[in-house]
């Protein structure tokens, strides 16, 4: 990893209880030192192989964030999805041969964010930080809107008793929505949601990403029942959206 001391300068801690990261990796001594080189105030390191994760009190659910550095592992393969299964982990993805394709991929597949390593340290100390501020608000209850079910908690969204499989920001336009059934959310209101989103690169990205989401909802996209969009304003949540 380039070092760099730019994200070590901030003396001031930045939230008031830091956020727990699992690093993953194979080599452990490659995993020690990804956490020395990010080390700061806000963050609180624990290094294990993939295979050791469930050693740890509940997997990777006691931790904001997990940093995986992957090898041979794929996109598709059971080692993400048992880190998505077992709580609301946000997942960044390290590869030493991440094209933009393979990039692309991990993303689709419920990653949060996938950089080529060896990279910048202080560029992956700002994209961890970047994903756990945008974890959804905890809740102590579930938001249902029709038949939409969410889980903010536990980031887990159903619809119909259908499971949704949503990346964070994904679940996050979809949780602010839901939030505010029945309201209109413009565009700039969504970016501001997702800020600092390695899915979103520019303002009509929410349009994929409701595109997506629209998708995953099984929304007919022609003449959505759920997820509307109000020309020139922005996008509403129904809230008797139909079962799907």
């Amino acid at each position: 990893m380039r070092s760099h001391p730019a994200h070590k300068s901030q003396a001031v801690q930045l939230t008031k209880n830091p956020w727990a990261i699992l690093v993953l990796a194979e080599d452990l001594d490659l995993g020690r030192r990804l956490a020395q080189a990010l080390v700061h105030p806000d963050f609180r390191f624990a290094v294990a192989r993939p295979e050791d994760m469930t050693k740890f009190a509940g997997g990777s659910a006691t931790f904001d964030l997990v940093l995986l550095h992957v090898g041979r592992e794929r996109a598709d393969g059971p080692l993400l999805r048992e880190i998505l299964r077992r709580g609301e982990s946000c997942v960044v993805v390290l590869s030493r041969v991440a094209t933009g394709v393979e990039r692309a991929t991990w993303l689709e597949h419920g990653a949060d964010d996938c950089l080529s390593y060896p990279c910048d340290s202080a560029e992956l100390w700002a994209r961890l930080r970047a994903s756990v501020r945008r974890r959804p608000r905890k809740h102590s209850q579930t938001l249902r809107v029709g038949s939409l079910t969410l889980s903010p908690q536990e980031r887990r969204a159903e619809i119909g008793g259908r499971p949704l499989s949503l990346t964070t920001c994904e679940f996050a336009l979809l949780a602010a929505l839901a939030e505010r059934a029945g309201q209109v959310l413009s565009r700039e209101q969504l970016m501001e949601i997702a800020k600092g989103s390695a899915e979103l690169a520019f303002e009509r990205s929410i349009d994929v990403q409701v595109s997506r989401l629209r998708a995953k909802l099984q929304d007919d996209s022609r003449k959505p029942q759920i997820l509307k969009t109000v020309r020139g304003a922005g996008y509403v949540l129904v809230p008797g959206n139909p079962n799907k």
